[in-house]
């Protein structure tokens, strides 16, 4: 009776030894299993989000400016060593307002946005202006910024100085002198008088008190300082 006993109290003992060390054992596994899930939530480091290469230990800022992005167990073991592979944090992507295209082969072109200022050409500027002293007649201009073309007429002029230099060609006309013909002809080109005005004259016979001045080149009417009847 005294060996049952002994033997009973014998197994009783182990299997309160076994449980307790079987509860000791399932306390350490969940331990290092929690420590092993926190571990994994853990970062592994930091890297630029356009740069992979830099990496820090802490968060911060990259070269750019721009946050690092954290790197996790599982996203550095999914991300393989594959080249030309290019990947980017979806917050990261959100953040630039990334946009993908499927790529293919075409012109590139930009637009951009800009103030201008729009200058004339000063290179091809001209005053127009009578060379002899007169008064407006008919001016067909009429505002800046008018567009004219070349030979258009502009206004007519009269002019005494004019109206003797015509009435000088005519003179050497009947008389058939030609060095005066000549001379009388080189004096009113010099006064800007265009050559089919001399030989209409020539032709006509008859002096014109209103003389026309016409637009040497096209363009664009920038100031206007004369009105009709000016001097």
């Amino acid at each position: 009776m005294s060996s049952i006993i002994k033997f009973s109290l014998t197994i009783l003992v182990s299997m309160v030894a076994g449980a307790v060390a079987m509860h000791l054992w399932n306390s350490e596994f969940k331990s290092t299993d929690n420590n092993l899930a926190a571990d994994s939530n853990e970062p592994l480091y930091w890297v630029a989000p356009m740069d992979p290469n830099y990496r820090r230990d802490k968060p911060g800022k990259s070269p750019m400016g721009m946050d690092l992005v954290p790197v996790f167990a599982e996203d550095n073991s999914s991300a393989g060593d594959a080249n030309g592979v290019v990947e980017i944090a979806p917050h990261v992507v959100n953040n630039l307002g990334v946009r993908t295209a499927e790529a293919e082969v075409r012109n590139l072109s930009t637009t951009i946005s800009t103030v201008g200022y729009v200058q004339y050409d000063e290179n091809k500027l001209i005053h127009i202006h009578p060379r002899v002293a007169g008064w407006i007649e008919d001016l067909y201009v009429r505002a800046e910024g008018d567009p004219v073309r070349k030979g258009q007429a502009l206004y007519t002029l009269y002019s005494p100085e004019l109206v003797n230099a015509q009435e000088e060609i005519l003179i050497a006309q009947r008389l058939q002198d030609k060095a005066l013909l000549n001379s009388s002809k080189q004096r009113l080109l010099a006064l800007q008088i265009s050559d089919d005005f001399i030989s209409k004259l020539l032709k006509s016979g008859q002096v014109k008190q209103a003389v026309p001045f016409y637009a040497t080149q096209d363009g664009i009417v920038d100031e206007l300082e004369v009105r009709d009847g000016f001097y």
